[in-house]
């Protein structure tokens, strides 16, 4: 079983080696994101033709139309995919330290295989299937849905809140504290007037302007099935969005986590 190591960028974001047309270059990794990316500079470097366009919506909500390109080849470790075919994001809002990024790995990537990130040692393994010989131990298996659209794969997992109701959340690994639908502030016990919420305004780097409210939301989170893994007293972002909320590194990284798409599991292992 290979392991593959990343770095962590800021808080939070996962930075991979990949080969694209046999060039190493720099990714990150991402859940969340969809398709699998490249960079407009990149892909122009390439001289990779357009495919076709897909239409999608944020989290926010905003819908966008991406133009597809087909790439002959991407290798990440000993995981091969040809004629794969990604979208073309637009890396300028890029803040400085990513400005050496030339695409952006989705899940949808592993949907043949198992992905398996380990936070601690800051290692990726890539396996075949959970039969193999993992040394993590058994680990605590969940539910996961996984939501196709063309070349984009989202993942979705239920959360049981403080007030007991179940929801669904997206597992989304380029996100960091938890992220909640606004919609659930009032039955959570926060209002966007209480003395210790923070107001934040913004613009996304699709040019989206959002507002958000930062509180500390009293009480545990849990993946639901299980009492084990949770998460008490978190940080959390409420947003306008499309989801119920997202979990993210912040949540995941006191875990090992393994991605079974085609088994349709979530596997958290103690550290």
């Amino acid at each position: 079983m290979e392991a593959i190591p990343f770095s962590i960028i800021g808080s939070h974001i996962m930075q991979i080696p990949v080969k694209v047309n046999g060039n190493e270059v720099k990714f990150l990794m991402d859940t969340g994101i969809g398709p699998t990316v490249l960079s407009k500079d990149f892909v122009k470097e390439l001289g990779l033709d357009k495919v076709g366009t897909m239409a999608g919506r944020r989290m926010s909500g905003k819908e966008l139309e991406m133009t597809l390109v087909r790439v002959p080849m991407i290798e990440f470790g000993n995981e091969v995919r040809e004629n794969l075919e990604v979208g073309i994001f637009d890396t300028s809002r890029f803040p400085n330290d990513l400005k050496d990024i030339k695409g952006i790995l989705s899940i949808g990537f592993f949907k043949d295989s198992v992905l398996t990130i380990d936070y601690s040692n800051s290692l990726l393994y890539v396996t075949d299937s959970l039969n193999m010989n993992m040394p993590f131990g058994e680990g605590i298996r969940f539910p996961l849905e996984a939501e196709y659209d063309g070349p984009s794969v989202t993942l979705y997992t239920r959360v049981k809140l403080p007030s007991g109701r179940v929801v669904k959340f997206e597992v989304d690994t380029g996100s960091d504290v938890l992220i909640v639908n606004s919609k659930l502030m009032g039955e959570l016990g926060i209002s966007p007037n209480d003395e210790d919420v923070e107001s934040v305004r913004g613009t996304d780097e699709t040019g989206y302007e959002y507002e958000r409210f930062i509180a500390t939301m009293k009480g545990e989170i849990a993946i639901e099935g299980n009492n084990w893994i949770t998460q008490s007293n978190p940080r959390v972002i409420f947003q306008d969005i499309i989801h119920d909320g997202l979990i993210g590194h912040d949540f995941l990284k006191k875990y090992i986590v393994s991605f079974d798409i085609g088994g349709k599991k979530m596997i958290f292992y103690k550290r």
